[in-house]
């Protein structure tokens, strides 16, 4: 995941939720039980979608005048 934002030019923040439980609560919080999620402005992705991440990632810019 980190090489294909890095790829696709997106700036993130990765959180190791195995490692760091205040990122795992954050996750639950939020109703997610499994593991990559993207948050893209408004727009989530649960796992790997190369597709439903290109649809997120181009929603964001369009959303965002000072995304990258």
């Amino acid at each position: 995941m980190k090489a294909w934002l890095s790829q696709a030019g997106v700036p993130f923040t990765a959180h190791d939720v195995d490692t760091d439980l205040d990122a795992y609560d954050a996750l639950v919080a939020r109703g997610y039980r499994r593991v990559p999620v993207t948050f893209a402005g408004a727009q989530v992705v649960v796992g790997f979608d190369p597709d439903a991440l290109d649809a997120a990632i181009r929603a964001w810019r369009a959303s965002d005048p000072a995304a990258p």
